[in-house]
């Protein structure tokens, strides 16, 4: 893509699960209003605040999109956040648009619902610089509701642009459900896109767990390494396996055990960014300890940027690198799966393999001191999670838990 100088040009990104003709109105409408050169029409790959259990692969959600634009020479579909995969953050987004139209003006279309929650999202500040922020008026949000909460984000340097107009109240959620039930998309989608959808089958099932599982698995394919992506699925291999053998929700388990090093292969400042952003303030062993780093940040961005909020799998993600006392049955397995998993290979894994099969207290105290040792070797700091879930397991009697 390139850019003349001086151009006007506007982002306009969503899951467009579908696309339809709502949207295309309003990028069109807005395009003329604002006397814009462009609007990028950008499917997300997977949208930051929420994983959707019944979206539409990536490649479906850009043909669609593909098909809706072409008529429309001021529309240009981009695959841009599709191809760079994983969360997909606004912010990046425009810096990389930025990038490649350094001499354009940048604007931001956003829904009116995700208008009003602009401040929380990640790095507001610098999506204000880099944008002109733009929403219309849509259900029980109105252009007043819009206004008065853009001269909130005004007084903090941003740029508003609030438009009344009139656009199709078209429901993405009911054109999945025509779909699925085979009935007509006559006036909500276009004919191209209709067409497609029948073709391709694309919302024929309600997608289960598996299918989650799977855009799982597409953010940690876009921030981890090779070998710690392995690493990610042999640990929930080993979590759902010990989570059926001591009585826990072998799903729960493997999920966490799936998203427990999501953060690991991420920087230490980007990690830092995520503590400052959402008020997280370190304890005096983990402002030493950048290692500790990413379970405490996983928690966190799993929970505010994944829309994760169950406890049975953020708690058990917090603490598998330090542990605590009064862990549950989830966080013990996912603890001990980590050590026992099939990547794994240090000196003593066959020992911890064949306690964890045999006794879960036997095989915490083990896992236990053989950290605590480890650290003490290394001379790095012991956190006091891991010397009181030692001391209580050391205070039992080695029965079974779970």
């Amino acid at each position: 893509m390139s850019a003349k100088q001086g151009q006007r040009i506007a982002l306009f990104g969503g899951t467009f699960d579908p696309i339809h003709n709502g949207h295309i109105v309003l990028a069109r409408e807005l395009a003329a209003r604002l006397a814009l050169d462009r609007v990028l029409i950008m499917p997300t790959f997977v949208p930051p605040h929420k994983i959707k259990t019944e979206m539409a692969s990536a490649v479906d959600r850009l043909e669609m999109c593909r098909f809706a634009c072409a008529p429309y020479p001021e529309l240009m579909v981009s695959d841009l956040e599709i191809n760079r995969r994983g969360a997909s953050f606004t912010v990046l987004t425009l810096e990389q648009l930025h990038r490649s139209y350094p001499d354009a003006e940048l604007f931001l279309f956003v829904g009116a619902d995700m208008f009003l929650t602009l401040a929380s999202w990640y790095r507001f500040a610098d999506i204000a610089k880099l944008a002109t922020l733009c929403a219309v008026p849509r259900d029980d949000v109105s252009a007043a509701d819009l206004r008065a909460y853009a001269a909130t984000l005004e007084a903090q340097g941003a740029r508003c642009v609030i438009e009344s107009m009139e656009t199709p109240r078209i429901s993405s959620t009911e054109i999945r459900a025509k779909a699925r039930a085979g009935e007509s998309l006559d006036g909500l989608v276009p004919a191209e896109v209709a067409a497609y959808i029948a073709a391709h089958q694309v919302y024929a099932e309600r997608r289960e767990y598996r299918d989650i599982e799977e855009q799982y698995c597409d953010i940690l394919r876009g921030r981890l390494t090779p070998k710690r992506y392995r690493h990610s699925l042999a640990v929930a291999e080993q979590a759902e396996h010990l989570a059926r053998k001591y009585g826990v929700d072998p799903q729960k388990a493997r999920t966490a055990g799936l998203l427990h090093d999501i953060l690991k292969d991420t920087d230490g400042d980007s990690q830092l960014q995520i503590f400052k952003d959402f008020g997280i303030l370190l304890d005096a062993v983990e402002q030493q300890a950048p290692k500790l780093w990413h379970a405490h940040a996983g928690a966190v961005f799993l929970e505010h940027i994944l829309g994760i909020t169950d406890p049975d799998i953020l708690l058990p993600i917090r603490y598998h690198t330090t542990g605590r006392a009064g862990m549950s049955g989830l966080e013990v397995v996912l603890y001990l799966a980590d050590f026992t998993s099939a990547d794994r290979d240090y000196p003593d894994v066959d020992v911890m393999r064949e306690l964890t099969e045999r006794n879960v207290d036997e095989a915490m105290r083990y896992a236990l001191k053989y950290t605590i040792d480890d650290l003490n070797e290394r001379g790095m700091p012991v956190h006091p999670d891991t010397l009181a879930c030692y001391k209580e397991y050391c205070e039992r009697d080695g029965g079974a838990h779970g």
